[in-house]
């Protein structure tokens, strides 16, 4: 399912609210909506109680650490979800240390695919990447591209 936010906020919150009892969908793509953070936040409330979504795409919609924070926190008690894309976003250090430092190391995640790329991801979220790919068994794929240009971090990330 495409879904076509771009500013109507009572109708992006009624699809939302949706999604956490949604029976039926298992790909949605919300790319280009001007999410931010606060979309964010109704997404990650809504993913920690729905069973069948399987992939989802939230790129290119300026969300931020905080909203990434939520999407990471379910991730600990969603583990249907396989594919998530979070690509041209404002993610930054501290977004993706909370996706890898706790959630991805949980054994709940079930996540198979992440796409992090141009986020602005450095030295920060690249240790906590590297930690955390140790102890994650389940994640086949994840695209950092366009983030972190300095070679010590780069070399973090293919340590691990």
């Amino acid at each position: 399912v495409r879904y076509w936010y771009k500013g109507n906020e009572e109708s992006f919150n009624k699809f939302v609210d949706a999604l956490a009892s949604n029976k039926t969908c298992k790909v949605l793509d919300l790319s280009t909506n001007d999410i931010y953070d606060d979309g964010a936040v109704a997404i990650g409330n809504a993913l920690q109680y729905n069973p069948v979504l399987r992939i989802l795409n939230i790129g290119y919609n300026e969300i931020g650490p905080d909203g990434t924070q939520k999407i990471a926190d379910a991730l600990t008690v969603n583990n249907t979800l396989l594919k998530l894309v979070l690509d041209n976003n404002i993610i930054l250090d501290n977004g993706s240390v909370a996706i890898f430092n706790a959630n991805l190391k949980n054994k709940n995640c079930g996540l198979m695919t992440l796409n992090l790329s141009n986020n602005g991801i450095g030295g920060d979220g690249a240790i906590a990447i590297g930690n955390a790919l140790h102890e994650n068994t389940r994640l086949q794929v994840l695209n950092l591209e366009l983030n972190v240009s300095e070679p010590k971090e780069v070399h973090l990330w293919e340590k691990h």
